[in-house]
């Protein structure tokens, strides 16, 4: 019997945990300080969990290309002892909580397995399901911060991928940038695990992070949680149908809270660790800066000739604003204060993540536009097709496609909203959440007399499809 008792106290050293086993007695504490305490009660398919050491690693890539510029100042990262899911969340276990989601199953063809990963679920989705989880095993679960996730992909190493500087073949999963999706199991854990015995790290999904997505901070952190305030929420590790450099472990990607994709899922994270988070790096861009509040005293119409030699808007900056070989597809509208605001996107190839949407303002009585500045970026993701319009009453209304990814055949339509000329702007509604064809958006949209707005896009990928209406 003695034999047979040490033979099984081995085999459970060496297997995850089916729960999460806080250090401390007792009922978890919540995340939400004020959240009533709720009874316990039975969930049937827990995630199996692994313990994750405490320990200091460096965060980010020390000299990132051009497209990977988030990826820096890279910077040391202290974390605290937590456990993370050995594999992401499935449909059964997700289905648990919501079991109306496995309508969703199989969509494009993916997901449609009792053990793949779950996807068309938004950051909020993900949130509650981890409330969920906490409220009925008395522990305290939650995402992963950003630090942890990456911390945890790398276990120990300092290379691309945990596995060195290239990802085997059996690991991946058509990675290439696809414009028509190609078929590829999800099933969970059906990979290397990586050192610390994490599977599916480097794609199968994106995953969701805690973290607001910013800049990081150029100097020591202990358990950061990310930027106190934000658009996007960080999601980690890339996934199927995706170049496999952006699988690596310190690849960057975001999405808006609402975005629900079949590349994008989530694992979780069981800690009573309260990551901190700090104050938001961003920087105000030129287009935003000092825009003058005031009505413009617009002259009295003439009818005289008048003749000017065209004025260049495309201004290339200097300043380490995002700016590429290929810039195209503008869009300008006027401003109460006078100014005209131009958007359009630049990037190296049209089907490429590193494409972002910039801005340049012709200030009221100046004769010279601005340089080129930051405007729009989904981090990660395709941007093609923008439009600008002002209403009757001034506010100015910008509409955009966001990519799943990193081609502009399927997008999504988000809209954003500006009352202070352009100075500052709403989070990106997505009014369109859905990524497929027709949400191509057109420069010129219009306002029928009964205020509707007609937002035209183009219908295909390509340059006979037609045109779709909105």
């Amino acid at each position: 019997m003695k034999n047979l008792h040490l033979g099984v106290m081995a085999l459970l050293a060496i297997l995850p945990f089916r729960a999460c086993q806080n250090k401390e007695a007792g009922s978890a504490q919540s995340t939400e300080p004020d959240q009533e305490q709720w009874e316990p009660f039975d969930i049937e398919n827990l995630p199996d969990m692994v313990d994750i050491p405490a320990g200091t690693f460096l965060m980010g890539t020390a000299s990132p290309s051009a497209v990977n510029y988030d990826e820096a100042p890279q910077h040391r990262v202290s974390v605290s002892a937590f456990q993370l899911s050995k594999c992401e969340i499935t449909n059964l276990q997700f289905e648990e909580f919501r079991p109306e989601h496995k309508a969703l199953r199989g969509d494009f063809g993916f997901s449609s397995g009792d053990n793949d990963a779950v996807v068309n679920v938004s950051w909020d989705d993900a949130v509650a399901y981890c409330k969920w989880l906490s409220r009925g095993t008395g522990d305290t679960y939650r995402l992963p911060t950003e630090a942890e996730w990456e911390y945890a992909c790398r276990a120990g190493t300092t290379t691309l991928y945990s596995t060195g500087n290239s990802l085997p073949y059996a690991m991946q999963k058509q990675q290439a940038n696809n414009r028509d999706l190609k078929a590829a199991s999800l099933e969970v854990g059906k990979t290397q695990a990586n050192a610390w015995g994490l599977c599916d790290m480097h794609g199968n999904v994106e995953e969701w992070c805690q973290d607001y997505y910013g800049p990081y901070p150029a100097r020591e952190l202990n358990n950061p949680a990310g930027p106190s305030a934000g658009v996007f929420r960080v999601t980690r590790g890339g996934s199927h149908n995706t170049p496999v450099e952006f699988l690596r472990s310190a690849n960057r990607s975001a999405a808006t809270h609402d975005a629900a994709t079949v590349m994008i899922g989530f694992r979780v994270v069981c800690s009573e660790i309260t990551p901190e988070q700090y104050a938001p790096l961003d920087e105000i861009p030129l287009n935003a800066d000092e825009v003058s509040q005031g009505d413009y005293s617009w002259s009295k119409p003439s009818a005289a000739p008048f003749w000017k030699e065209p004025i260049p808007f495309v201004v290339e900056p200097n300043d380490g604003t995002p700016f590429y070989s290929h810039n195209h597809q503008p869009a300008i509208t006027w401003c109460d204060n006078g100014d005209l605001l131009a958007i359009w996107y630049t990037c190296n190839a049209e089907a490429g993540r590193e494409m972002e949407v910039v801005a340049s303002r012709l200030r009221a009585g100046e004769d010279s536009w601005d340089k080129a500045s930051s405007f729009f970026k989904v981090p990660d993701r395709n941007m093609t097709g923008s439009s600008l319009l002002r209403l009757s009453d001034g506010t100015l209304i910008h509409m955009n496609g966001v990519g799943r990814a990193g081609e502009w055949q399927d997008l999504a339509l988000c809209m954003r909203r500006s009352s202070d000329n352009g100075e500052t702007w709403s989070d990106p509604v997505l009014v369109e959440p859905r990524h497929t064809k027709r949400h191509q958006v057109i420069a010129g949209p219009i306002i029928l007399s009964d205020g509707t707005l007609v937002q035209c896009c183009d219908a295909e990928a390509g340059g006979s499809g037609g045109t779709s209406v909105h």
